[in-house]
């Protein structure tokens, strides 16, 4: 299956629906050199099978990330240009993303500003890695999970491969949660067939998410808040004492719960938040903080972000977005209240 995604000016033509292998159909015309980006895991799994699709290439190079989320740091930064160094600049290279999050910003990001002729592709590993190529802002992030640099661009194709995330099981359930946040700022109805088809965790592993790719990949071609949704609580765990107990991944879980419960206390969603927790719930997804992290000292945090970022978005209702809100300390602690006490209830019954 192909689609022509569009983004600002940007263009890309995005494969799914069949295997690498089937969908790749690759002419080397004016490309001399493959450069592979990719994590440790991935090129552990598949360096024969990558190489495999550029059977014509002279020149097949890879370049092996740390497995961590955000790889798309500084220091991995530094690390791939002393690495790119060495390729001389009048060939032309290929720059192909194959891994996690950061390598499809990290990519994104060197593609743009490298001085070698070079054009680039995205071979998302997880539909979240999907999401991600899928963005025109290509991010190297500081330490503490806040962007450091940043350009627009976008590869000039997309492949991905379904077959490569149903083996998954708890990044079956990482992978629910970007279209649970596409459903909540983007269409209620989509957030309630997900609700109805993947009610437990054993129907997420079972289930494939195939049927869904086109609807998700249409809302980030209308949507810039998908994203941005539960970011900035997101972020307030890197500063929080002990948010070192969250994943990176418990912490972007946690960052739309909150998120969600602070346009409530703005704006009244008329959504049933506790059938929401419980449902989460049931998927095996954490909604109880570790006792160690302190809410009033997180709460602390999400002000102090706030004050060095814009106002952020307000769902006006579950799938519709609304203006943009700076966060006060009433309507956090409002939001908090009501987490709180939700949770009081579902622990009790």
């Amino acid at each position: 299956m192909k689609k022509s995604y569009q983004k600002n000016h940007f263009t890309t033509a995005i494969f799914y629906g069949e295997t690498l292998n089937k969908s790749i159909h690759f002419k080397s015309n004016s490309i001399q050199h493959v450069i592979i980006i990719t994590n440790q895991k991935y090129y552990d799994r598949s360096f024969e099978k990558i190489n495999q699709l550029f059977k014509g290439i002279d020149e097949i190079d890879w370049y092996v990330c740390r497995n961590q989320t955000y790889c798309n740091n500084v220091e991995e930064l530094m690390s791939l240009l002393q690495f790119l160094e060495r390729f001389p600049k009048n060939r032309h290279y290929l720059f192909c993303a194959y891994g996690n999050e950061g390598v499809m910003q990290l990519t994104g990001f060197v593609a743009q500003t490298t001085v070698l002729k070079s054009q680039y592709w995205c071979l998302p590993v997880s539909v979240r890695s999907l999401a991600k190529a899928l963005l025109v802002e290509q991010a190297i992030m500081k330490q503490n999970n806040q962007v450091l640099l940043q350009v627009s661009n976008l590869p000039q194709a997309i492949y991905f491969d379904q077959t490569l995330t149903e083996a998954q099981r708890d990044g079956k359930l990482v992978d629910l949660l970007v279209f649970i946040r596409a459903g909540l700022v983007c269409d209620y109805q989509f957030l309630q067939n997900l609700y109805v088809n993947f009610s437990t965790q054993q129907k997420v592993y079972r289930r494939s998410f195939s049927a869904l790719i086109t609807e998700l990949i249409d809302y980030y071609a209308r949507s810039t808040e998908i994203e941005t949704f539960g970011q900035l609580f997101e972020s307030a765990f890197y500063q929080t004492e002990n948010g070192h107990l969250l994943s990176s991944n418990m912490k972007r879980l946690f960052g739309i719960i909150f998120h969600l419960f602070w346009s409530d206390a703005i704006h009244e969603l008329h959504f049933n938040l506790k059938n929401f927790l419980i449902w989460f719930n049931h998927l095996g997804y954490p909604i109880f903080l570790p006792e160690q992290i302190s809410l009033a000292d997180y709460q602390l945090q999400v002000l102090a972000q706030a004050q060095k970022q814009e106002a952020i978005t307000v769902l006006e209702e579950i799938g519709k977005t609304g203006y943009n809100q700076e966060i006060t300390v009433q309507s956090l602690q409002q939001a908090m209240t009501k987490y709180q006490d939700i949770l009081k209830e579902i622990s009790e019954s």
